[in-house]
This record gives C-alpha cells, sequence and structure tokens, in this order.
C-alpha cells in the first residue's frame, strides 16, 4: 500500500526552531529533528572587514501525513518569517517509506489532485535539492561553484564518514574523515548547470573527492520568487 508520507525540511535562522516546532506542533506535526548548520544566501555577506562571517543556521525534520502539510508548512513559514531575506526556507519530499511513526503508516496514500483544490504558489515551481558530500574544506568550494551557476545560496552540515578510498586506520586507531554535507535548492531547469560546476570546482571525480545526488522537490515555501528569474 502506497503511503502519503512527507519529509518537510525547514532552514530557519539560529534560535528560531523551538518556536517554529511549537507552531509545526499546533498544526498537527507530532515533532521534530534539529541539526545544527551554516547557510550562505546571495544575500548574505560571507565576510566582514575581511574576516569569514558564519551564518548560523538550524535544519529542522518534520515527518507528516500529507493531508496536513499544507497547514504545517504555513505554520513554519509564518514563525520562521520564511520568504524574509536571510531567514531561510522550507520544502517538502515525498517519502517511499516511513518506519517508527505507526498513526502516519495506517493512512493510505491519495495524492490526487481534488476539484478546486487550492495549490500553493511555490507548487508552480520545479525544484530539485542537490546534495553534496564532500571532505571538510571543500563546503565554500561548492557553494561558491553553486553560485556562480545561478543557485541562491546553500546550507553546510558538518558529518563523519569513510570512504571507500579513505584511510580507516591510523597506529590502530580508527580516523572517521570528516565531511560536509551541502544542501543546494535550485529550479530544476538550472541542476545540470549546478551539478556541473559543482563536478568541476572539487573534482568529484577523482577517488576521496565526494559525492552529490539529487532529489526531487514536491512543494517549496518561504522563497522569494522574484530572485528565481535567473539571467
Amino acid at each position: 500500500m502506497n503511503l502519503n508520507h512527507k519529509l518537510m525540511i525547514a532552514i530557519v535562522k539560529r534560535g528560531y526552531s523551538r518556536p517554529v516546532i511549537a507552531e509545526a506542533k499546533k498544526a498537527g506535526a507530532d515533532g521534530a529533528t534539529i541539526v545544527y548548520g551554516e547557510g550562505i544566501g546571495r544575500n548574505e555577506k560571507p565576510t566582514f572587514l575581511g574576516l569569514p562571517v558564519t551564518h548560523e543556521k538550524d535544519v529542522i525534520f518534520i515527518a507528516v501525513d500529507g493531508e496536513i502539510e499544507a497547514p504545517v508548512a504555513e505554520a513554519v513559514s509564518r514563525e520562521g518569517k520564511l520568504g524574509k531575506s536571510g531567514y531561510g526556507l522550507g520544502f517538502t519530499v515525498h517519502l517511499s517509506k516511513l518506519l517508527g511513526v505507526p498513526h502516519l503508516t495506517k493512512r493510505p496514500d491519495d495524492r490526487r489532485k481534488k476539484k478546486g483544490e487550492k495549490i500553493m504558489d511555490s507548487a508552480l515551481h520545479e525544484f530539485q535539492l542537490i546534495v553534496t558530500i564532500v571532505n571538510t574544506g571543500d563546503s565554500q568550494k561548492v557553494i561558491k561553484a553553486a553560485a556562480d551557476a545561478g543557485a541562491e545560496g546553500g546550507t553546510i552540515l558538518n558529518g563523519r564518514g569513510t570512504g571507500v578510498n579513505e584511510r580507516q586506520t591510523f597506529m590502530n586507531f580508527t580516523i572517521d574523515p570528516e565531511k560536509d554535507v551541502i544542501l543546494t535548492l535550485v529550479p530544476a531547469s538550472y541542476t545540470d548547470k549546478v551539478v556541473t560546476s559543482i563536478e568541476q570546482a572539487v573534482d568529484l571525480n577523482a577517488p576521496g573527492r565526494g559525492i552529490a545526488f539529487l532529489i526531487d522537490v514536491e512543494n517549496v515555501f518561504g522563497v522569494n520568487h522574484s530572485s528565481l528569474d535567473f539571467k
């Protein structure tokens, strides 16, 4: 049985996550997970007086039933001031399977558009999420390459990982190389250009340099649409 599960991802300014989650719960969400990251937008300055500036972000993951996607998105967007320059954005992706949430897994999938149903304006744009995983230190290259190709910005998450081409031990001690995970949301028409720019900037074809993959995005909210008219 197909299920109408959605993963909502909201990228908000540091400190906004708790009130955003509170409003999401009022709209029907059960809870959320917060991951700390850094974000650079087109309208945010990466340096001040020659020194690098960190724009701290909270990345919120919320699993919701498709029936409450719209009200939760509206609550998150309103409380997080999404759409206002520098405050963040949000989007949802369809989940083919969801574990650990029994009351959601019992609901049927009904993604057919109902007659007269109003669709959010942002849904008229087709977006893709580019997920790039690179060695720590290469994230700024990814952000710059994506921006040069027309992307609005990106969000950096810090993680750890071990690839098949990386040494896993040194003097009998296990080493987990540090990684940066970069989330870049772009219109589907610009995906190839942005991916090619990222690939060339960090040489993803070389062993141990990193990987990138795409995720189709169903709905986007909190985006200033005037900035999407790339030239």
